[in-house]
C-alpha cells in the first residue's frame, strides 16, 4: 500500500505526539497519560470531522466520501439500518507497528473513531471490538441505526 497524504500527516503528528506522551507517562503514569491524550485527540478529530461532514447521520456506507484513508476494506453487511466493514489492511497500523508504537498509534488513529461517530452519526450505534493496530487480522467496524422505543 503506497504512502498517501493522510499517512504522511499522521507520521508528522506522531513525531510531535510520541515525545509528549512519553513525558506525560513519566509524570502521570501510562494509563492516565493515554487517557488524557486520547481524549484530547478524539475530541479534536471529532470537531474536524463534524465540520467537514456534509450530512449529519448519513448512512455509514458513505463515511469515507472525500477522504483518502490508506486502508483496504470489505463490506460484510449492508442494509438500510446496518452496515459492517472489515478493515483488512491499514497503513497506519503497519507503520506504527513497524516503529514499535502501536499503543500511541491507537491513540492517534483508532482511538478517535468512537468520538467521531458519536458526533457525526448520533442516530447510529457504532461498535468495534478489534483493530489491526492491536494485532487483529482486521478491524471490525459495525453500525446499527438506533431505534426510538
Amino acid at each position: 500500500m503506497a504512502e498517501n497524504e493522510m499517512l504522511r500527516g499522521v507520521k508528522i503528528q506522531a513525531r510531535a505526539v510520541i515525545p509528549i506522551v512519553r513525558a506525560l507517562e513519566a509524570e502521570l503514569g501510562k494509563e492516565r497519560a493515554h487517557a488524557i491524550v486520547g481524549k484530547a485527540l478524539a475530541e479534536s478529530w471529532a470537531d474536524v470531522m463534524a465540520a467537514r461532514s456534509a450530512e449529519r447521520n448519513s448512512h455509514p456506507s458513505d463515511a469515507d466520501a472525500g477522504f483518502d484513508f490508506p486502508v483496504e476494506s470489505e463490506v460484510v453487511e449492508l442494509t438500510e439500518d446496518s452496515f459492517g466493514r472489515n478493515m483488512t489492511a491499514c497503513a497506519f497500523a503497519d507503520w506504527f507497528r513497524e516503529i514499535g508504537e502501536p499503543e500511541i498509534g491507537a491513540l492517534l488513529t483508532c482511538g478517535v473513531d468512537f468520538a467521531v461517530e458519536a458526533r457525526v452519526r448520533p442516530d447510529w450505534e457504532f461498535t468495534r471490538t478489534q483493530t489491526r493496530m492491536q494485532g487483529a487480522p482486521h478491524c471490525d467496524f459495525r453500525w446499527r441505526r438506533r431505534t426510538s422505543e
